[in-house]
């Protein structure tokens, strides 16, 4: 666990930045296969997609708290 405000907002940027990476990938991916989907495949997908989502806002909110806590 990190033990300071400045390690807490690396450890939120780094996670910001996989979530990204995944995302790109993930989109990449559904161009290339999503005609070889069924309905379950498309629907399971777009679940994900929208937890990731979801995930991705938390962790901007809060990095900006971090943020804000850091600044004088």
């Amino acid at each position: 666990m990190p033990n300071t405000l400045q390690e807490q907002l690396e450890r939120v940027e780094r996670e910001i930045l996989l979530y990204l990476e995944f995302d790109e990938v993930e989109k990449a991916r559904f161009d290339r296969e999503s005609y070889l989907w069924t309905a379950e495949d498309r629907i399971e997908w777009q679940e994900i997609q929208i937890g990731n989502a979801e995930q991705l806002r938390r962790l901007l909110r809060e990095r900006e708290a971090l943020r804000r806590n850091l600044s004088p």
